[in-house]
């Protein structure tokens, strides 16, 4: 029976580590990712407020910054599009033979199924679905993308509470 030490010794034999077979792949809260050096870094960073910084595909809108670029499949059909999903400082982009783009005050909630990443958006029952070819870009991009969903709901909330402080 493997035990903690044998689980470390082998993640640390792999660049981004590998989930256990116990493990469902879905992380709701992040709370849960594999235990990796990369993955524990960049969490580290993101809680400092440092996001990585990445060559967009695209020119960008003056101010927006990358932060990740993947390539992926998007949908859950066999006529699903491959390109690369973008996530700049303003931006949710998947660019492929579509593009589609969303602002993250948009964005209702990330989440992780094992090699996706599974996007809600608000008021709308719509999900989207990046597929990754390594999990481990998918722990990147629901790390990322969870840190700037969270980083435009302030914005949102405040526009809101001034509104009902005004009212009353």
């Amino acid at each position: 029976r493997d035990g903690p030490s044998a689980f470390r010794l082998e993640t640390a034999k792999k660049r981004y580590g590998w989930a256990s077979a116990h493990d469902t792949g879905v992380y709701m809260d992040g709370s849960h990712f594999p235990d990796d050096l990369a993955t524990t870094d960049l969490a580290a960073r993101l809680r400092r407020g440092e996001l990585p910084k990445v060559k967009a595909p695209d020119p960008l809108a003056p101010g927006d910054e990358c932060h990740f670029v993947t390539p992926v499949r998007f949908g859950r059909r066999r006529v699903d599009q491959y390109g690369h999903l973008v996530l700049t400082s303003g931006w949710l982009k998947f660019r492929g033979t579509i593009d589609v783009s969303v602002a993250w005050g948009e964005v209702a909630e990330v989440q992780r199924a094992r090699r996706e990443v599974v996007v809600s958006l608000r008021d709308s029952r719509r999900l989207l679905r990046f597929s990754c070819h390594p999990e481990a870009e998918a722990v990147r991009g629901v790390l990322i993308a969870q840190h700037l969903t969270q980083s435009a709901q302030p914005a949102i909330a405040d526009s809101d509470t001034s509104f009902h402080h005004a009212a009353l």
